[in-house]
């Protein structure tokens, strides 16, 4: 593909079709997060299907994406540190993602919303998310002070990059799933940390930012770098989504939770419109089956793997999909150890 694209251009194979930026960004979305992870999956799946056929060693998403970043409910940000940071292939994830989400949301700590004082209550038990997150930190053999950016080269770098302060996995994790409504906000230091789900539930501008911060701080000029960007939805929620599982007191910013994604994601295709054109930027989201499922409901897995399933094997999304794999097919492994 990568002569392919450069005879499209008229010119040389362009070395960004090796050796450029692949960056993943994933949407919030509580439980439907386990649909981002089914996407990931048919990705890495075909990816290395095509890898085994050329005598080629499976990769891991750590060992193809160079930045990776996600925010909301459950924490999509611990997915990519369970993918980036722990190093988790996705069947990994999967397990340790439906544990926890099992853990998590098996039953309510409270059911009124607002305390008698008119606070915002906690409707899940936060100690359950700390010991879910500190559960998957210890089966994949991390501790509960290893820090998030412990200094050590790394090849995948996980969203945020860093903090003015130093910040455990743990706390980082328990930090970015905060989500207003369902769990307490977490302290680290002397500051306060809610999810950004309810302001950045698609993070792509997020991922965009930080990204520019590491490869192009004095230029600010990303673009020529990328070689793919994927940004990987929750599905099309729907308003009974976001009623069954948010807050349905917070009705009054229930039309902007619903419109946010999609709005963020039109606004990015226009500013990457040649990305998206050159098949560089792909943006992948369940159209339909998931609208029913709120974010809280642990026990739909099997619906949201089979409204999965269903997206990509429909015929349109075949096509964009093997784009995207040949694309990631070209990618040199972001661990230059692993060129010898």
């Amino acid at each position: 593909m990568a002569q392919a694209l450069a005879q499209d251009r008229g010119g040389e194979p362009n070395p960004v079709d090796e050796s450029g930026i692949c960056l993943l960004s994933l949407d919030g979305g509580g439980v439907r997060g386990l649909s981002t992870l089914y996407i990931l999956k048919g990705l890495m799946s075909r990816l290395n299907h095509e890898r085994q056929r050329k005598n080629l060693p499976p990769v891991k998403p750590c060992e193809v994406f160079d930045l990776m970043g996600g925010t909301s409910t459950g924490g999509h940000v611990l997915i990519a540190i369970m993918l980036g940071r722990l190093e988790m292939d996705v069947d990994e994830c999967v397990s340790a993602y439906s544990r926890l989400m099992e853990s998590i949301f098996e039953e309510k700590s409270s059911w009124l919303p607002f305390s008698w004082t008119g606070q915002t209550k906690a409707q899940f038990d936060s100690t359950r998310l700390k010991s879910a997150i500190e559960d998957v930190l210890t089966r994949h053999g991390a501790s509960t002070t290893d820090l998030l950016n412990n200094g050590n080269p790394c090849g995948c770098r996980v969203l945020p990059d860093e903090l003015d302060i130093p910040v455990t996995i743990r706390d980082a994790a328990l930090a970015t799933s905060a989500a207003t409504g369902f769990f307490d906000p977490v302290s680290i230091g002397a500051r306060r940390f809610v999810d950004g789900g309810l302001i950045a539930n698609n993070p792509v501008d997020e991922v965009e930012g930080e990204a520019s911060n590491i490869w192009c701080s004095e230029t600010g000029d990303l673009k020529p770098l990328v070689k793919c960007f994927i940004s990987i939805g929750t599905g099309h929620a729907g308003m009974r989504a976001i009623e069954d599982s948010l807050l349905k007191f917070l009705s009054i910013t229930l039309v902007d939770i619903a419109t946010e994604t999609e709005n963020t994601e039109r606004k990015f295709i226009a500013r990457w419109r040649q990305h998206y054109d050159e098949k560089r930027y792909y943006r992948l989201n369940v159209e339909q089956g998931l609208q029913g499922i709120g974010l809280a409901e642990y026990r739909e897995q099997g619906a949201i793997e089979a409204a999965t399933e269903s997206y990509l094997n429909h015929q349109v999304q075949k096509s964009r999909v093997r784009e995207c794999v040949a694309n990631l097919g070209q990618k040199q492994s972001v661990y230059l150890e692993n060129f010898a």
